[in-house]
């Protein structure tokens, strides 16, 4: 299967089977008034990411993965809950550093490597298997493996249209054991002993070239040490499909139209997050952040992904009443030109 058809088109909507390579090359871009664009301009609006970490009862973790404008960038944080320190590192990719950005979610090899820092991330199709390793001035961070395949679970593959002429695909899971070990301060701690629960979120395809979301991410257990995991997001992915989703231990379930509200001001004040069902209610409240904010030439970004902890319920579609008590994740705004 390809996502892109010897055609040209695609199939619109939500997707149970893997899709592949994402054969973006295949597509034949138009600009907003449908005129025909060259192969140059389609390599250098193509849009990719992938994003992925973890929760547990000690560290929140996230790592992202970025093609955009032909720039391969990465990033890397993980805050101690306990102690309250953040490491953090992120760098552009430079001509003599590796750049191997995988488009296929489901299996292959990205490998970043550039001012010290080494983000590979390897995805093997016949188990759904995932593993992120992460050194840090030649000093092994991460080791994290996760699986969407023995339990299960029902990963969310969703293609929507995006603007004029383009197009989103958007893969994403939260809520899954992870195991493996995360090593701060020279200290190793096991991530399955800790409670550790990953996501993945891999996004690619021609996106509108100054875009804004608002997106936040639960994963981690309920008081009856079910896997729970929510996908929630607003400004994008919203045409005529949606990615908000819901899973406990795995069986995910449509989550409705998503509100957030915060303060413009101050970031870091309580957020709240509601469904137009009115089956979500939820309020987070930030420990931290890692941003990228500039204003000036031609590709200005107001990136402020938050991490800290959701309180509040959810309803799921059976009427069961699903009380979220403190559980780690994330909320982000990102206002990006990607490409003037």
């Amino acid at each position: 299967m390809q996502l892109i058809g010897k055609d040209g088109g695609l199939n619109f909507g939500i997707s149970e089977t893997p899709v592949g390579q994402i054969n973006y090359q295949d597509f034949p871009l138009r600009d907003r008034f449908r005129r025909p664009l060259p192969v140059s301009e389609r390599e250098r609006q193509f849009i990719h990411f992938h994003f992925l970490g973890f929760t547990s009862d000690r560290f929140i973790a996230g790592c992202s993965l970025t093609l955009a404008n032909q720039q391969p960038t990465v990033f890397f944080y993980i805050f101690d809950r306990q102690t309250r320190h953040l490491t953090k590192r992120g760098c552009r990719i430079g001509t003599n550093d590796t750049a191997e950005i995988n488009l296929d979610p489901d299996n292959g090899l990205s490998l970043l490597q550039g001012k010290g820092m080494e983000v590979r991330f390897a995805s093997t199709a016949d188990t759904l298997a995932k593993r992120l390793t992460i050194i840090l001035d030649g000093n092994p961070t991460l080791d994290m493996h996760f699986s969407e395949k023995p339990t299960g679970y029902q990963t969310l593959r969703l293609t929507p249209p995006t603007g004029p002429n383009g197009w989103t695909y958007a893969q994403k899971v939260a809520g899954l054991a992870a195991t493996g070990t995360v090593t701060i301060d020279g200290e190793t701690h096991d991530l399955a002993s800790i409670n550790a629960t990953a996501h993945h979120d891999f996004t690619a395809g021609f996106l509108r070239p100054d875009t804004f979301w608002n997106w936040c991410c639960i994963t981690g257990k309920d008081s009856q040490d079910r896997l729970i995991g929510l996908n929630l997001s607003h400004g994008v992915n919203e045409t005529g499909h949606s990615e908000n989703a819901i899973w406990v231990d795995g069986e995910r379930e449509a989550a409705g139209l998503i509100s957030f509200d915060y303060d413009l001001d101050d970031l870091t004040k309580p957020w709240r997050i509601t469904s137009d069902t009115g089956r979500i209610a939820l309020e987070f409240r930030s420990d931290g952040a890692y941003t990228a904010y500039h204003t000036e030439g031609q590709t200005p970004v107001d990136f402020h992904q938050l991490f800290g902890s959701f309180s509040g319920t959810v309803v799921l579609r059976s009427g069961e009443v699903v009380q979220i008590t403190d559980l780690p994740g994330f909320c982000e705004r990102q206002f990006s030109v990607w490409w003037a």
